[in-house]
């Protein structure tokens, strides 16, 4: 375990970018496929949802130690 004092303080910034940018990946992927589909709002939503889903598990399971 490393000495709290040495730790990086901005590992929580790190992660909230990671969680931001999952969000906004999802998004623009929801609302590239509505946009496809004719149904942007929807699946703007629905991408949005799964990038919050997935940007948390990629903090899980990268900062498990936070």
């Amino acid at each position: 375990m490393p000495d709290p004092a040495n730790r990086n303080t901005a590992r929580g910034m790190g992660a909230g970018m990671l969680l931001l940018s999952g969000i906004v990946l999802g998004g623009l992927v929801g609302g590239g496929v509505g946009a496809l589909v004719g149904a942007v709002g929807p699946l703007l939503g629905a991408g949005i949802f799964a990038g919050f889903v997935g940007g948390t598990l990629a903090v899980v399971v990268r900062y498990r130690d936070l």
